[in-house]
């Protein structure tokens, strides 16, 4: 329906239905979105902190499910517990948002750390998981040929993981990418706004406009589409790969 309405003329949009229009109007509604609904800006926004985010998810997180899962300690044991209630413990944006706010974060460092942290949890579950089914001999193995831990983990476990990383940054990239309350808090100027955002203030401003609104969302949720279209045979892979054992 979104896809259909946006090639619609302003009357036809409004019906919200899926009948084919009765003219195309591909080129003017797609242009004026484009001129006025701030899409690229919105787009190179998002992508630079979608990237950053997921980047500093998976090298966190896979070093941290690592050394979680192997040192059993009650150190460990307890910094388990806490992953597994930020699982079910939602982040309060508004505390969050004051403590950036007393140490003067930048803004869009300030939505950066806060979405990591957000889907942090989830992220080391994950690893951890498949963590589990890689034998401990290869790690006394890599010891006994003189690897130290740094080596250990990113010259052999890390490669191992593979279908766990493509699995979290197809997961952790839709999450970022689609973010919307976190944004609108921290990113509170329009340099600054991701994609979702711009949906969200061209709609204000043309909120009768449907086929122009269509037209925006369609292009907004095109990349990400594109990238779970490309991707999404790892995600079962990579999510059940750990689940027989452990």
């Amino acid at each position: 329906m979104v896809v259909i309405n946006s090639f619609k003329d302003r009357k036809e949009a409004a019906m919200m239905n899926i009948k084919l229009p009765s003219s195309w109007h591909v080129l003017e509604n797609y242009k004026e979105m484009f001129i006025e609904g701030g899409i690229l800006r919105g787009f190179l926004n998002s992508m630079g902190i979608t990237v950053i985010c997921v980047l500093l998810l998976v090298l966190l997180c896979s070093a941290m499910a690592f050394v979680l899962q192997r040192k059993k300690s009650l150190f460990s044991k307890a910094i388990n517990m806490v992953v597994i209630f930020g699982l079910v413990l939602p982040v309060q944006i508004i505390p969050t948002y004051f403590v950036c706010n007393f140490f003067h974060l930048p803004h869009v460092l300030a939505a950066v750390l806060v979405l990591v942290v957000a889907n942090m949890s989830f992220t080391v579950f994950l690893y951890t998981g498949f963590i589990k089914s890689i034998p401990l001999e290869i790690d006394e193995s890599a010891w006994l040929d003189g690897a130290g831990q740094v080596q250990l983990f990113f010259r052999i476990i890390f490669p191992l993981l593979q279908p766990a990383t493509i699995t979290a940054i197809i997961i952790n990239f839709m999450a970022v990418w689609n973010d919307f309350g976190i944004s609108i808090y921290f990113l509170n100027s329009a340099r600054n706004y991701t994609l979702p955002l711009t949906i969200y203030n061209f709609f204000g401003n043309h909120s009768s406009d449907w086929q122009l609104v269509f037209a925006n969302v369609v292009l907004s949720t095109l990349p990400v589409a594109i990238v779970y279209l490309i991707l999404q045979k790892y995600i079962i892979s990579g999510m059940t790969a750990g689940a027989v054992k452990g």
